[in-house]
């Protein structure tokens, strides 16, 4: 890539490639340099996304790890796409065996659930008999972080990458509060923009406390013949740091050591021994299998064991770096706040990440460490996890409608947050100000606009441009009156061009309608995945509007849409959701956000919808149709994060008889 880039990466492991994949597809130049890509911990580690077994307290870092465990899927079934070749992506679940009961008993951290030792070794048959119980993790997996980390190398160069290896940068030359240039054997290079993402090595460029920590690892191969061909169908973590990572192919990963030895590289016959000795006591089998490679690589570790993000010193400086045991598994969400924070967008998240935290940590105690404590719950239940807090430590005072309220990531479309989970649009309305007033109240963040009534000033989008705030608000153009996906298309070239013109330079957003029928309005399912498909190509984040079909849902998802978008009901119908059991079933199913869009009538409909799980709300008519439109605007943001808010508290079960809510039992006898 010839000039200078908007961004260039320093390092070349799975944290800095991911980082540069995201800004590559938000149209930005990017360079990478590596001094040596094999030194890379990514490609040492052993591929494990356990926030759950890796007993993680909770706080900022579980908070981020789960975010990024949750994105894992749809990141690793696009690299595939993007490049052919398989991650080895495995929703496996991670087995947590104890040679001791808890204390007190059955007692985990995290979404773990207590197995009995019979019960763990029918989940995984060849466990140790001296296996007296196991905790299991269901939400947690693995991925073959090889694999994953040369995918990510594919598909940055694909995309357009400038990958530099064999460059080693000496230094950084500041100047006014910025970073002026990098020093390198081979000359100098310039950049808008900079980010380190060098792991153990970073404190050789800045002062910031990230240093190594050596492992050494061994890998065995189940031998032919042996019956399966891969007898282990668990992660085997054990809390004394040991870990069986299995592979499809045969291969059982046995980690690691945790050595404080600086950079002195090299194995050792006491850390292979412990290893080995470890393995054979906790899974028997593999005493017979073949050793297949050993090696071991260099951890990025912190004082606080949680990683460095976010702004720097300089200006254009941003910082990815010290990621412990945890880089493969923050990959994804590492790469997409980064991305966020340079484009202007951070996320209040990288506060608790700041290479600031350190230099108070006299005063004031670390955003997170990672002393596990034990919780009172083994449920599973992603919603028992998201009040777990509040269930073991109950408030002595009144408590505040924040802290009622279980804890929800914010919602997430192509790399950026949105706080609001309802959007609006601009039609309908009968003057601007209205519009403006409906707008504020509903407290939405993304309004749709038609591309073709704005470029033709058509009644009612005369001005459109000065109406909003378009630095608060984030346009989402569609494409309106668009009967075929060549028409479609063309219309989204020219919204993105309107978004860069409202000053939302990497706004690459579009509402994909393709309806050819005037009269029903609904959309054509052929023309929009055909449209669809070329506006992945072209690198756009479209969120397509169909019918609610679940198979054209998961092929648009596939395909690489943002999100899916079914209808409740026709457009302006007001009719409410009349396919719930359609919608459920996409909810069900996508990896994707769910945005439910046209039909919703009243506020009772939009919380039905949230209820139901939606991720978001798209809602016009009812809005600017209303008798009041401005009041109405603020019922139906008020309804969306009612819905929300009792989707994760989740409702009671429906019951054939009645359960008395003051029980006769333990009441006070005369």
């Amino acid at each position: 890539m010839a000039g200078t880039p908007d961004v260039l990466i320093i390092g070349g492991g799975a944290i800095a490639l991911a980082i540069a994949l995201q800004l590559r597809q938000r149209q930005l130049a990017v360079t990478v340099l590596s001094r040596d890509f094999n030194e890379a911990a990514s490609l040492q580690a052993a591929g494990m996304l356990a926030p759950g077994a890796e007993a993680l307290p909770p706080g900022p870092l579980l908070d981020l790890c789960r975010r990024s465990l949750h994105r894992y899927p749809d990141w690793a079934r696009k690299l595939e796409a993007l490049t052919g070749r398989e991650v080895g992506y495995w929703p496996s679940g991670i087995l947590a065996p104890c040679y001791d009961l808890p204390t007190p008993p059955k007692t985990a951290t995290g979404q773990g659930l207590w197995l009995t030792g019979d019960t763990a070794r029918h989940y995984q048959p060849g466990l140790s008999p001296e296996v007296v119980g196991a905790w299991w993790y269901p939400e947690d997996a693995h991925i073959d972080n090889r694999a994953l980390t040369h995918a990510l190398r594919v598909a940055a160069q694909d995309a357009g990458v400038d990958l530099q290896d064999g460059v080693t940068v000496q230094g950084l030359v500041p100047r006014q509060g910025r970073v002026d240039h990098l020093q390198t054997p081979q000359g100098d290079y310039q950049a808008g923009h900079y980010v380190v993402a060098t792991g153990a090595w970073s404190h050789h460029l800045l002062p910031i406390p990230v240093f190594p920590k050596k492992g050494q690892m061994v890998a065995v191969q189940v031998p032919p013949g042996y019956g399966d061909r891969q007898p282990l169908q668990r992660v085997l973590y054990s809390h004394e740091g040991l870990y069986l990572v299995p592979r499809r192919n045969g291969r059982i990963v046995i980690g690691a050591t945790s050595e404080e030895v600086a950079f002195t590289p090299g194995l050792t016959p006491a850390g292979l021994a412990h290893l080995c000795h470890k393995a054979s006591r906790l899974y028997p089998p593999l005493r017979d299998f073949p050793v297949q490679e050993t090696w071991w690589g260099f951890r990025p570790a912190t004082p606080d064991e949680a990683p460095i993000l976010g702004h720097s010193p300089w200006d254009n400086l941003t910082l990815a770096t010290g990621h412990y045991r945890n880089g493969i598994l923050l990959m994804p969400i590492t790469a997409e706040l980064v991305a966020d924070h340079i484009l202007g967008q951070s996320d209040p998240l990288l506060a608790a990440f700041s290479w600031q935290r350190f230099e108070s940590r006299n005063s004031s105690p670390p955003a997170t460490t990672l002393t596990p404590a034990p919780l009172s719950s083994p449920s599973t239940s992603p919603l028992a996890m998201a009040t777990v807090d509040s269930v073991i430590h109950p408030p002595a005072a009144p408590v505040s409608p924040a802290a009622a309220s279980p804890k929800d990531a914010p919602l997430t479309i192509a790399g950026r947050t949105f706080q609001s989970r309802l959007m609006t649009g601009t039609g309908k309305y009968s003057d601007f100000d209205t519009m403006g007033q409906a707008v504020a109240a509903s407290g939405c963040e993304i309004v749709t606009v038609a591309v073709r009534r704005v470029q033709a000033n058509a009644p009612g989008h005369e001005g459109l441009a000065e109406a909003l705030d378009w630095q608060r608000i984030w346009m989402l153009p569609n494409t309106a009156g668009c009967k075929t996906a060549e028409e479609a298309v063309r219309v989204a070239r020219l919204g993105r061009e309107m978004a860069k013109l409202l000053g939302q330079e990497d706004n690459n957003f579009v509402k994909l309608e393709v309806i050819p029928d005037s009269k029903y309005l609904l959309p054509d399912p052929i023309g929009t995945l055909e449209a669809a498909e070329q506006l992945v190509k072209e690198g756009f984040a479209v969120l397509p509007y169909i019918n609610a079909d679940p198979l054209l849902a998961k092929r648009l998802e596939e395909v690489g849409c943002a999100t899916v978008m079914p209808l409740g009901s026709p457009i302006g119908s007001g009719q409410g959701i009349r396919n719930s059991a359609n919608i459920r079933i996409i909810i069900e199913n996508a990896q994707v956000p769910v945005v439910v869009d046209a039909g919703i009538g009243t506020p009772s409909e939009a919380a039905q919808a949230m209820e139901m799980g939606a991720s978001a709300l798209l809602i016009n008519t009812a809005i600017a149709k209303a008798a009041n439109p401005v009041a109405m605007g603020r019922a139906m943001g008020l309804a969306t994060t009612a819905g929300r808010l009792a989707f994760l508290a989740g409702r009671i079960p429906i019951q054939g008889e009645a359960s008395a809510s003051s029980p006769l039992t333990g009441r006070i006898t005369e």
